[in-house]
């Protein structure tokens, strides 16, 4: 692959299509500061004060936001979370870390930069070289202490695709799931990602807010450039950078029979049931994460909100937002769909969802670690914050409250009793409809004890195929066991379908939104599918050229 695209020169790169659509825009190529090396260059005698000067400024600023996380924190998490705000402080402030940094600067007569740089490494490593294991993971406290200055003295108190110009093809090696909180359909129009498959985050993001998105396109750093003109294709995986303009034409031309196409069938959608050839009803609603992304839904024709997620308003603040903040942003996010069946996830956080603020401690394994409702458990104040915020809420709307990654009876039952004694301590009698997400194979076997305490369940096939095939669903180098299809997955679908008995049962996962796999999941038994908002005319339309056949056993579905 040519490296030099050139100004006017077209270029056309072939990835994989993991989010649909067709979009035009300039491209926007993400690089995380934080990763970068800061431009090194000398000082003389006369600019040392100047850098001094700059050094104190960013510690005092850094200083002043680490007390007031410190006091968010502790009014919300207790004194012991709070604590490693000031335990960063402390070091910050520490007297022989302050005279280090000025011995760095007069001795190597170096920028603020690489001086915070060099004498944060220094202490970091020499932490991480200590028997001690609690002594080296604060290793980790001042690579943070060093990022928060770094980005003080670079003037840097926003992230950088906060504010992206409207028509953005986003182009970024990896995106976590800090970044694609700050992605928006009115700036953002297409993505395309060096790594990104279709279970990946921003792969997910990309679809719930209808961005076509194309992944696996290597050396993308190399080959586009911020200001590149770019045409995304997410259903063929192919962008084409720079276009000439009969591959512009062919691409309008395409792009304006897609959208006539979807507004035909999304005006089928809004006033048909969604039934197969044998009459057989299926509930399809949407994945959603903002009140732009459920306009979106019930102007595609959504029955409602199979999930809410909740994880976005919560990594895109800087401090750990009250009760009532959360209340207002559910109330506000989901008036578009007032009525409509509404399913509200709590916050699933942990591996690689961290909120800053809460500061969770680094674990060996995070992906094994405390994820869902384990967090919410070791922080009882986060969980009551959410169910209070819930229930308050749920007066106005009739929603379903979703426990995220359960795995054993007991979690189930530990946030059934808090949402029952907030309820009792704030006088509320109508309580919201509790369901489990079923995202491990644990869950999905014991059914049969977790709907003693839940009105429905809700299979996130993501996590769940993560689990069972024992292959993380952000890691490149073992995507070919990533296979949501399997038959081990959708007999574990099957499982849960029939066990749940008269328990409502939805598929929440990517595989609900592959056309492909509606069948199979149709007759394993499932008869509610929750797709992104942009699918949901797509599916429905599936639904119904599908007949069931009652006869037809697991056995059959899986071939």
């Amino acid at each position: 692959m040519k490296k030099d695209t050139g100004k006017r020169k077209m270029l056309t790169l072939i990835g994989k299509g993991v989010s649909p659509g067709m979009a035009q825009g300039k491209a926007f190529v993400y690089k995380d500061v934080l990763l970068r090396d800061s431009e090194l260059y000398l000082i003389d005698e006369s600019q040392i004060n100047d850098e001094k000067t700059r050094i104190k400024e960013a510690i005092d600023d850094v200083r002043k936001c680490l007390t007031i996380d410190a006091k968010r924190i502790e009014g919300k998490l207790g004194k012991q979370s709070a604590g490693i705000f000031l335990a960063q402080e402390a070091i910050l402030l520490d007297p022989q870390v302050v005279k280090e940094i000025e011995r760095v600067l007069e001795t190597e007569m170096i920028n603020a930069e690489q001086v915070v740089r060099t004498v944060f490494r220094m202490l970091a490593r020499r932490l991480r070289d200590l028997d001690n294991e609690v002594l080296r993971e604060r290793g980790d406290d001042i690579d943070d202490l060093s990022r928060r200055l770094l980005l003080s003295l670079a003037g840097i108190h926003a992230h950088s695709l906060e504010n992206l110009p409207a028509n953005t093809v986003l182009v970024a090696r990896r995106l976590l799931p800090s970044d694609t909180v700050f992605l928006s359909r009115s700036s953002t129009v297409g993505v395309l990602a060096e790594f990104a498959g279709p279970a990946a985050h921003a792969a997910l993001l990309a679809r719930e807010l209808g961005i076509p998105c194309v992944g696996g396109v290597p050396d993308l750093l190399e080959t586009v450039h911020s200001g590149d003109i770019v045409l995304v294709d997410g259903t063929t995986g192919t962008a084409v950078i720079n276009p000439s303009r009969e591959a512009l034409q062919r691409h309008n031309k395409a792009f304006d029979e897609a959208r006539k196409r979807r507004e035909t069938m999304a005006c089928v959608n809004t006033v048909e049931r969604t039934e197969t050839v044998d009459g057989i009803g299926v509930s399809i609603m949407a994945n959603v994460r903002s009140r732009e992304d459920v306009e979106l839904a019930m102007e595609c024709g959504a029955d409602g909100i199979g999930l809410f997620r909740t994880e976005p308003f919560f990594l895109s603040t800087k401090h750990f937002p009250s009760d009532k903040a959360f209340a207002t942003f559910l109330r506000d996010s989901l008036e578009p769909a007032r009525g409509r069946h509404i399913d509200v996830r709590l916050l699933d956080i942990g591996a690689d969802k961290n909120p800053i603020y809460l500061h969770l401690p680094p674990e060996p394994d995070p992906f094994l670690g405390r994820r869902g409702v384990r967090v919410l458990r070791e922080y009882p104040e986060l969980l009551e914050a959410q169910l209070r915020a819930v229930l308050e809420v749920s007066q106005e709307f009739g929603i379903g409250v979703l426990i995220p990654m359960v795995t054993v009876e007991s979690d189930v039952a530990h946030v059934v009793s808090r949402l029952h004694k907030f309820a009792a301590g704030m006088g509320i009698r109508k309580l919201p409809r509790i369901g489990a997400m079923i995202e491990t194979p644990a869950a999905a076997l014991s059914i049969a004890s977790l709907k003693a305490y839940v009105d429905f369940f809700s299979i996130g096939t993501n996590d769940l195929t993560q689990y069972t095939m024992a292959a993380g669903r952000e890691n490149p180098l073992v995507a070919e066991y990533f296979i949501d299809d399997h038959p081990a997955i959708l007999r574990l679908i099957e499982l849960v379908a029939k066990e749940a008995g008269s328990t409502p049962v939805s598929v929440c996962g990517e595989l609900a939104g592959r056309i492909d796999m509606i069948p199979k999941l149709l007759r394993a038994g499932i008869r509610s599918l929750s797709v992104a908002a942009a699918l949901v005319p797509d599916v429905k339309f599936a639904v119904r050229t599908i007949k069931i056949e009652d006869s037809e056993n697991y056995s059959e579905i899986a071939e």
